[in-house]
């Protein structure tokens, strides 16, 4: 077999692998293409007026993308998976917002640790994304999944008052942007 179908094969290959791919308009303005990367190949990518269209081309771009990766001599990554991340993360913050973690926690009668999960996950939406044969609302992490709760926060029987509750909700929002804010600078911190 020559190195060319070698290549073509090694080629077919990556391209039928699990790859995460993102798709985006490339600006707010509606007349502005839309993007469709493949978020383990940096830089393969591939542009159209419409979503589906920007999807349709990203399989030639990742064909390029890998073909010039093996000519060149460079590893191509695979696809990142799920099972990857042991679901343990280790944070630092500042102790005016562990503090204020913890007392929020503890209004709503739950563990820091569940608290944080939960407030983590409805910032970046991620119970919505959970797979389809999951239970609505189900978290499913192993090990360690027995100390979670698929239930959302609820308030308590008495209730605050309206004006009490919209300042929870932004206290919540700035809690988990803080959040957000204090993970990013970690793992920029780390790499």
């Amino acid at each position: 077999m020559s190195s060319v179908s070698k290549s073509a094969d090694a080629v077919e290959q990556y391209i039928g692998l699990p790859y995460h791919l993102l798709v985006v308009r490339d600006g707010e303005d509606k007349g502005k293409p839309w993007v469709a990367s493949v978020e383990e190949l940096a830089g393969c990518t591939s542009r159209g007026k419409t979503p589906d269209e920007a999807l349709s081309g990203v399989q030639a771009a990742m064909a390029s993308w890998i073909a010039a990766a093996l000519q060149e001599g460079r590893e191509v990554p695979e696809p990142k998976s799920a099972t990857s991340h042991s679901g343990r993360l280790l944070l630092r913050m500042p102790r005016t917002l562990h503090a204020d973690l913890t007392r929020a926690s503890e209004r709503e009668g739950v563990s820091l640790n569940q608290f944080i999960t939960d407030v983590l996950a409805a910032a970046v939406g991620w119970r919505d994304r959970q797979s389809p044969s999951a239970p609505p609302g189900s978290i499913s992490q192993a090990p360690g999944a027995e100390g979670m709760t698929a239930e959302p926060i609820r308030r308590r029987k008495s209730g605050p008052t309206p004006l009490v509750a919209v300042a929870l909700a932004a206290n919540f929002v700035i809690v988990a942007v803080a959040a957000i804010v204090a993970i990013v600078v970690l793992v920029y911190n780390v790499l």
